[in-house]
């Protein structure tokens, strides 16, 4: 193939990535919405990158280990996680909350609701 059909095919693709990415953000968002729906399971899941083990994750969320491990399991079978490509046994989301235009809490956030027992709802960025 010559050089210019090569980049051709390059630009072709950097086209269809970019419309798919977006056709697929309103999408990734809902699933977000309805899975992620307290403060607690939005901060677990905005600080699961992968580099963070569950204690780690657990200490910063205020919750348990144990239900750290919980929420990947699921999260992994709804497929908004994935395994660590650095650490074994650790996950990592597949996006940020922000990059989808949806609000991370603050670690007082997670705090007040985990004192109260109140669930919160998911806030959407404006």
């Amino acid at each position: 193939m010559s050089e210019d059909t090569l980049k051709d095919i390059s630009m072709t693709l950097k086209q269809i990535l970019k419309w798919t990415r977006f056709a697929g953000m309103r999408q990734l968002r809902d699933v977000l919405n309805q899975t992620l729906k307290t403060e607690t399971e939005l901060m677990v899941f905005e600080l699961s990158d992968g580099t963070r083990g569950t204690r780690e994750v657990a200490a910063a969320s205020r919750t348990s280990h144990t239900t750290v491990g919980l929420y990947w399991k699921k999260w992994s079978k709804v497929g908004i996680v994935e395994p660590s490509s650095t650490y074994q046994g650790r996950f990592q989301r597949i996006c940020s909350l922000e990059e989808v235009g949806l609000a991370a809490p603050t670690p007082q956030q997670v705090a007040e609701t985990t004192s109260s027992g109140d669930a919160v709802e998911v806030k959407q960025n404006e």
